[in-house]
Formats: structure tokens, sequence, C-alpha cells
């Protein structure tokens, strides 16, 4: 569109539009004669009432000193709407000094201030859901810490995570999963009040910024409860089914919150600390809300139990047992779970959960599994010479899950003559999608070396398809969080039949743990599920005791 250039003229002080050409009617919607003398209007007049004395200051601001002037500011059109211009010109002096006439021009600038509004948007959120995105919520967060750090003022971030929505996208489609986030998003913003700020976080996770009100001015406890009420609300919502299309579908989400500027007070650590107890969530059995807590540790007791543990081995206080593995169609016993034990001096049979940590934490983690894989290679090297068809699986940790130790776990099943397909390896579903290239040409000699690889804890992580497609375990396990409650909660049966059916479609045995009864049983074994493990079958049991199981010989073990 053509500028309209005009003229104003100074007549005893007074200014007014001498000239203004046609193209003004294109830009304002009114004629130029409606601001020439004896028209209806002064230009000013159309001025946006919120832009008119900056406008008009610094025009002849810039003129009285002599400069050009530019200016962006806002009319109303002739048909009532808003429109943007950019105005250029400069003030003419006469030989007195005293301002005569002002030229310019005038462009409509609404098309670029629109696309430039579009793509400010576009940068600022999230494509799918209109939500603001991570990097908005943030300056958000920080003008929240700011006002928190003047006035005492403190609020809560909670960060929420769809428990097992990559199940759904992978075995309903991306279609139905972008939708269940769309409406997922609608929901969240209809749990929080109009101030809350809901963003989303990236794939199935938002976050949710929650302001302080004078009531919790000062007080830690009442920003809390106001995270902990909100939290429950949300969950409360989203428990409500969702309809795509012919599909009716259940989710869960785990919560986890950070106050600020009690726990944190700067964005990061705020974020980080909502991430930590989000995890925390998790690791209770999802669909659950935990607020940030400072890790406590006792020091002088983890020192005292890894001096205890440091030489357990050596006092042979640390013992392996065997939970068999099965085939669920013919009862069979195909392998055994290799799970570590301390039996302390003083009696006491202790499990992983309370020793482990502290090995992680204090390095003793890598010698442990170490033993844990020659005792396993023994074992399984046993079960050849018997001539029984079984194989021992042992859990590696992610501090294990590295080319120098798996290397080493290789040349233990060389020492021992042991065929590699008598030992699978189990990684946590975090380890796996989170495998380090260097590992890559290892994993593929397990697979040219027959070396059984599973999945453990399936549906509790982050899934790539792509990476389950590098990895190519031989073995996906079903954590048994979904199987506890087979096959009467709707929403779990769902999950786990997606899972076979990934694992059935990708080649792979799928094994279910922690079975417990009979029906979950039947409901595994229709659904097409391979393998499985639990109490129905049979607790962990001390070597000999297994060994008797599956020779028939139990009677001549007790």
């Amino acid at each position: 569109m053509p500028g309209a250039v005009y003229r104003y003229a100074n007549r005893d002080g007074e200014w007014i539009m001498e000239s203004l050409s046609d193209a003004i009617e294109a830009i304002t919607g009114y004629p130029p004669a409606t601001f020439l003398p004896g028209g209806e209007r002064p230009f000013d007049s159309i001025i946006h009432p919120e832009d008119r004395d900056a406008v008009i200051a610094a025009v002849f601001d810039a003129m009285t000193r002599g400069e050009p002037y530019a200016v962006e500011y806002r009319i109303v059109h002739a048909d009532g709407s808003v429109r943007w211009l950019n105005g250029y010109g400069a003030g003419v002096s006469g030989e007195d000094g005293t301002l005569r006439f002002a030229d310019g021009v005038i462009f409509d600038a609404t098309e670029r201030k629109e696309t430039e509004a579009r793509l400010t948007h576009l940068a600022l959120h999230d494509a799918l859901t209109d939500l603001p995105n991570r990097a908005l919520f943030q300056e958000h967060l920080n003008l929240a810490i700011a006002h928190a750090r003047r006035t005492g003022v403190g609020g809560a971030v909670l960060f929420v995570d769809l428990d097992d929505f990559k199940m759904i996208n992978d075995g309903f489609g991306h279609a139905v999963g972008d939708e269940l986030l769309v409406q997922v998003s609608s929901r969240l913003r209809e749990s929080c009040r109009a101030d809350d700020v809901v963003a989303r976080q990236g794939g199935d996770e938002f976050l949710i910024l929650l302001g302080g009100s004078a009531e919790s001015a000062g007080s830690g406890e009442a920003v809390a409860d106001a995270a902990q009420k909100v939290a429950a609300n949300l969950r409360t919502a989203l428990g409500l089914p969702f309809h795509i299309g012919d599909t009716e579908l259940y989710v869960t989400a785990s919560i986890g919150a950070s106050l600020y500027p009690s726990d944190a007070d700067t964005a990061e650590l705020v974020l980080k600390h909502a991430d930590v107890a989000l995890y925390s969530a998790k690791d209770a059995g999802r669909d659950g809300y935990r607020l940030y807590a400072e890790p406590k540790h006792d020091t002088t007791r983890d020192l005292a139990i890894a001096a205890r543990l440091r030489n357990a081995e050596k006092r042979d206080e640390l013992v392996l047992v065997y939970q068999p593995m099965v085939d669920l169609k013919t009862s069979c016993i195909v392998g055994a779970e290799a799970l570590i034990r301390w039996k302390t001096p003083e009696g006491d049979l202790l499990s992983p959960a309370e020793f482990l940590p502290v090995a992680e934490r204090t390095g003793l983690i890598r010698p442990i599994t170490a033993w844990v894989v020659e005792q396993a290679c023994i074992q399984a090297r046993r079960w050849c010479d018997l001539d029984l068809d079984l194989y021992a699986s042992i859990n590696v940790p992610p501090a294990y899950w590295q080319p120098a130790s798996m290397r080493r776990v290789l040349a233990t099943i060389s020492d021992f003559g042991l065929p590699a397909d008598r030992l699978m390896i189990e990684i946590t579903e975090q380890s796996a999608m989170t495998q380090s290239e260097e590992l890559e040409p290892l994993v593929a000699e397990f697979r040219g070396r027959g070396l059984r690889l599973a999945i453990d804890d399936f549906g509790t992580g982050h899934s790539s398809l792509s990476r389950l497609r590098q990895l190519r375990p031989n073995t996906l396990k079903i954590d048994r969080s979904y199987i506890r409650d087979l096959p009467n909660d709707k929403e779990a049966a769902v999950l786990v039949e997606i899972m076979i059916t990934l694992a059935n479609r990708l080649g792979m045995q799928c094994l279910a743990e922690g079975i417990e009864t009979e029906e979950q049983l039947r409901f595994l074994v229709e659904h097409g599920c391979h393998l499985g493990q639990g109490f129905l079958y049979s607790r962990p049991l001390p070597v000999s005791r297994f060994t008797a199981l599956i020779t028939g010989a139990e009677e001549q073990a007790a």
C-alpha cells in the first residue's frame, strides 16, 4: 500500500493539515477532506487515545531539535478497527528559526505488526496446544520470583507428567495422541485460576505457575497447602474419561511441586526441584503428588553400612536368590532372575532396597554388580552341566551400563565357558533410552554372540521406538505396577495390551512381572504375553531350592 504524503503548516502558532494525498483514504478509511481545513476532524483525533499524547510530543520534540522523526502508533479506522501506522517526517524552519511546516509520509504497518505478533506468539507458545512454552513460562516465573522477593508473597510451580502417554501415542497413533494433549491442556487451564500460568514443557509434560496471595505471605505452609489442593483438582479433572472419536481414553498424571522463594529463589532451581519432586512421585507408583523436599541422608549411617558392605563379599554375606521365569502357556520354567540379598552377621536377610542405594552413593555398586555377574555365570554353568535348558537373568544398574563394565561381563562369560544365550542382562527403561553412542557397537556384539537383553520396568520411563529398534532387546518386562490391578483396572488393561502388542510386533518376547492371581494370568495369556514371574508361581528361592524345583526333587532339598 503506498504511503500518504502530507504537510502540516504553522499558521500563527496553530498547526493545521495543509495538504494530504488521496492515499490517506485507503489507510484510514476517511477521504483527505476530512482532515483538511474545514473538514470534520483533525487528524490527531483518530490517533488511538493511548498513543495520542506520546506521538504528538515525540513529533514536536524532534522538530524542535531540528531532527527528523519516526513514530509508530495506532489509529482507529473509519470502520472501527485498530490499525498500526508508521510516520516519518521532518520540520522546516524559516529564516528566523521558527518552525514553518512539516512534511511527512504515513504508511499502513498493520500487516507487518500482525505478522510480527504472530511470529512472537509462535516463538513463545506451543504450536499444538497454544499454551505458553517453557521460554515464556520462565519469563513469568522470573517475574513472580522477583515479586516474591519484594513482597514476601510466595508461590509454587507444579510439574505435571502424563503417566504412560507414550504407550497411548504408540498404540493409537499420533493423531489421537495430539488430540489427547489438546484436551488435557484445556482441562489443566479450567482447573486453575485465571491468573495462574499453564504451559507445555514438551511432549506430555506441563508446567503450572501458581501465584501467591496476600494470605500466603511469609507462610510456606499456606503455599504448600494451596499447591496440594490444585494438584488434587488436576488429578480429579484428568481422571475423567477423554473421548476422541469413538475412542475412550483414561489417563493419570504424576505431579511434582516446588515452592518459591522458600525452596529456591531462581527460576532454574525452582524448575529443577519440581522435576525432582515429579520423579519422586513416579518412583512412588505414579498417579501421585510429591512436594520437593531437600534430600537428606544419614551420612554416619551410610558410612557405617558402606564399611560393613565393603567386606560383605569376603565374609560370604552376599547371596543370590532366584525367582522362576515361566512360559505362561506351558507353565515350564525357562529361566530365573538372580536377586541379591545381604545376610548380615546378626542373621538378618536384607533386601536390595536396604543397602543398594548406599552402594550407589558410595561407589560400591560396581564391585557388587561384578560379583553378581560372576555368581550368576557360575550358577548358569552348573545348570548347563545338569542339562537344564535355563538362563540366568541379572539386573545391571545404570552405573554398570558402560562399555568397560559390559566388556567385563563378556569376559566373565568366556572365563566360565558359558554359552552367551544362557545369560540375560536386564537394564531399566531409563538406562536403555539414554544409551550412549559408545555402547552401540557393544550392543551389536551382544546380539552377535547371542547374549540376551531385556528392558526392565517397561512402561515406567520414556521409551523411544527408534531406540528400541536400535537396541533390539529380546524381552520387554512389563512393570508389576501395571499387572497389580488386572483385569479390573480398564486403563491398566489397555496399556498392558498395548505393550504386549508392541513387543510382539517388534519381534520381542513380553514378560509380565508380579503375577499373583489366576485372573491376571488368564488376561495375559489371552492377550499374547509369552512369559511371566511372580508369587503365583514362586517367590525368590535359594539356589538349592530352585534347582530342586526345576528338577522335581524339592523334597530332597528340604
